[in-house]
């Protein structure tokens, strides 16, 4: 079986410290392989593209056969890594904390250990800092107003 240190070594070579990082890595049953990818400024299909085929140039189908699928960070999944959040400040998320909590406003900073959300509630406004420790899930909302 293809392993992840291989693939996580082939992805650090080609994306280096570019503005394309990956998000995560699966290898599943039958060399299948996942990888997302998230950029500071989006993704375009070339920058799946390339990594896809970096990849592939790696390794060898004669040796050990694969399935690769190289594919761009939907916006409805959950943010993982705190690069994420920083680039997404200015959007609308829904965290769920880990004691049952939802909250709901605007990511208006992040850094190394927590993001701040800003909420209204009826007239005020209101800014709750959150530990990425005490978030179970933290996801980009989207409003079609």
């Amino acid at each position: 079986m293809i392993s992840s240190e291989l693939i996580k070594s082939i992805i650090d070579e080609s994306l280096g410290n570019g503005n394309i990082f990956a998000v995560s890595t699966e290898i599943s049953k039958g060399n299948k392989i996942l990888v997302l990818i998230d950029g500071d400024n989006g993704v375009k299909v070339e920058d799946c593209i390339g990594l896809s085929k970096a990849i592939e140039s790696k390794l060898n189908r004669d040796e050990e056969d694969f399935e690769l699928e190289v594919s761009s960070y939907g916006i409805g999944s959950p943010l993982v890594m705190t690069r994420q959040y920083i680039n997404n400040v200015g959007r609308n998320i829904l965290a769920k904390l880990l004691d049952g909590c939802e909250i709901s406003g605007k990511l208006i900073a992040a850094d190394a250990d927590k993001f701040t959300v800003e909420r209204k509630i009826k007239k005020n406004v209101e800014t709750i800092d959150i530990k990425y420790s005490d978030c179970e899930q933290t996801q980009i909302t989207v409003s079609f107003k």
